[in-house]
């Protein structure tokens, strides 16, 4: 048996061993009792924007390029009668395996490799998806990167859950997974949100547009309904999209209009949803690849919490978080401590 394969089967016996024998030992997770009574009946979007790091507030010239879309979101949660808390968080992963960032924070404990990814999901833990659960939410994983089974989900407890072929795009390919993040969010609605009689959501949501390389990069459609359709951009607009190719010595450009698009297209759902009664929470799964960053960045992330009940920005405010869009050092904390941060917020009077 070749030397890999060997070495392969070794690392699953050693992990069979640890599931078998430290299962009761491994990990204590945080309380998960939380009564999610501040914001009882309101839809809660998780939402991880790929590649959004704090890059995007330290460097002067990302931060200016990216200005004009954070006012504009700024405006948008205004004009729609909501607030906005940032701050920043340190990531358990830099530059990619987003995974571990999505298992910390929705199991309030730290993954930073893969064994103990692997280790955690042999059991039954609570987590964020199955506390909004117990309150009677509707869970689902809006998963358009995922075009293969997905055991994991069973870990978190999502009742359902929405991958690529289900999401069912019929426009134009952008990137390694085909779809706008802006067609994701408008499925959504048409096939979630909108729906009468129904019970809250908790939607958990990682984004794919703002992924290395960051090119080609969808036009933003201020015509939401169009993205449902075979056609949701102008020929012309496309052409410019298809046109722009990486540049892999230097994909810094290519990053901050990526970034430009998330706050855009975001902005854009805020305003198109202005009626309605949910709490948005945006974050960065990581920052993006050393080759945009450069050495010796931090591993920190920014989170912004978007709703339109006071009570939760108040709590939120009063746990160390910025009000606006504009967060600020030191950082409140790792992202596997930010769960307890928001259980509490949700569950204040």
């Amino acid at each position: 048996v070749p030397t890999p394969v060997t070495q392969v089967y070794a690392r699953q016996a050693r992990l069979t061993l640890q599931a078998l024998f430290r299962a009761q030992t491994l990990l204590p997770s945080p309380p998960m009792d939380a009564t999610l009574s501040a914001v009882a009946g309101a839809d809660v979007f998780l939402f991880f924007i790929e590649s959004y790091g704090a890059i995007t507030y330290d460097r002067p010239d990302f931060a200016a390029r990216l200005q004009p879309a954070r006012d504009a979101l700024a405006r948008a949660i205004q004009e729609s009668g909501r607030d906005v808390a940032s701050a920043f968080v340190e990531s358990p992963t830099f530059g990619g395996s987003s995974w571990f960032a999505h298992i910390s924070l929705m199991s309030g404990l730290q993954i930073n490799n893969p064994d103990l990814n692997a280790l955690l999901m042999t059991q039954q833990r609570d987590t964020i998806v199955t506390t909004f659960a117990r309150r009677g939410y509707r869970t689902l994983a809006l998963m358009p990167g995922l075009w293969y089974p997905w055991p994991e989900g069973a870990f978190y407890g999502f009742q359902d859950s929405y991958n690529g072929p289900r999401l069912a795009y019929p426009g134009p390919s952008f990137g390694w997974w085909d779809m706008p993040d802006q067609f994701t969010l408008a499925r959504l609605d048409e096939q979630e949100v909108s729906q009468s009689a129904r019970a809250p959501l908790f939607v958990f949501f990682p984004t794919v547009s703002t992924h290395t390389p960051f090119t080609p990069l969808p036009p933003y459609q201020p015509d939401w309904g169009r993205m449902l359709t075979s056609t949701p951009f102008d020929a012309d607009d496309l052409v410019a999209s298809y046109e722009s190719e990486p540049d892999w010595f230097d994909l810094r450009p290519a990053y901050v209009n990526s970034v430009a698009y998330a706050l855009e297209t975001f902005a854009g759902y805020v305003q198109r949803r202005a009626g309605r009664d949910y709490v948005m929470i945006l974050i960065g799964d990581h920052q993006p690849p050393a080759v945009v960053t450069g050495q010796g960045a931090p591993w920190d992330v920014p989170v912004h919490v978007i709703t339109n009940r006071p009570a939760v920005i108040d709590a939120l405010v009063a746990r160390g978080m910025t009000r606006g869009l504009a967060p600020t050092r030191p950082r409140l904390s790792h992202m596997h401590e930010l769960l307890p941060v928001l259980l509490a917020a949700f569950s204040a009077s």
